[in-house]
């Protein structure tokens, strides 16, 4: 019995003992955080407006050159307003070189005149074996209009304004017929004889345009020199 209480008893400081070991121990410390190895974020970027809005310039200009690249556009016209147009232009030629015929005195203004009625005298009877009704269009009226005004100013005139008057409305008036030609009634037209009738009638305005700024520049010359007229010695 004696036995056993020593033994309770050994066993009772063995426990305290290890208590007391174990309280005196600290708890772990958590460990200190370590530094990321990734770089600080930078600043955030800076947006440049002046950046954007040469970006947004340059775009523009680039969609401006598309444009300016790109054809310009034809408006339509059918073979019967093409008609008008072409019998508008032989109707105002005619006109202008009767009215030339009958008021001018020059040789070389009058020679052209001549030319005028009978070579857009035959185009125009040669457009109406084709048997096309003409029908007005915006090109045909604008023509018509100047035409009418291109009269109206001329038959105003006299002498040698009315020569020089008559030969520049002729540069002038062969130019729009033969720019129309090329940039409105060739584009559209259908018509397989119409189109045989205009290739032909464009080489002749090239030509009446021609002689009319060559009759213009004769003309111009010679106005000069009379306008100087010969110098007079001082006796």
């Amino acid at each position: 019995m004696i036995r056993s209480t020593r033994t309770v008893a050994v066993l009772a400081l063995s426990a305290l003992a290890f208590i007391q070991c174990g309280g005196d121990q600290k708890p772990a410390e958590a460990p200190e955080t370590m530094p990321s190895a990734e770089p600080p974020p930078g600043p955030s970027p800076v947006v440049d407006a002046g950046a954007g809005q040469a970006a947004e310039s340059d775009s523009a200009q680039a969609k401006a050159d598309d444009q300016a690249a790109a054809p310009p556009k034809v408006d339509p016209l059918s073979d019967e307003q093409i008609a008008a147009v072409t019998d508008a232009a032989n109707s105002a030629e005619i006109e202008q070189a009767k009215l030339a015929e009958s008021k001018s005195k020059d040789a070389g203004v009058k020679r052209f005149a001549a030319m005028m009625i009978a070579q857009h005298g035959a185009a125009k009877a040669k457009q109406a074996k084709l048997k096309l009704k003409p029908a007005e269009s915006s090109v045909s009226t604008s023509l018509q209009a100047d035409a009418a005004s291109t009269l109206d100013a001329l038959k105003s005139d006299k002498g040698k304004d009315f020569d020089k008057a008559y030969i520049a409305a002729q540069v002038d008036g062969h130019q729009k017929v033969l720019d129309t030609i090329n940039a409105k009634l060739l584009p559209n037209v259908k018509n397989a004889e119409l189109k045989a009738y205009l290739d032909e009638i464009k080489p002749r305005v090239e030509q009446h345009l021609k002689e009319a700024k060559q009759l213009q520049e004769s003309y111009d010359s010679r106005s000069s020199t009379a306008d100087v007229g010969p110098k007079r010695h001082a006796s």
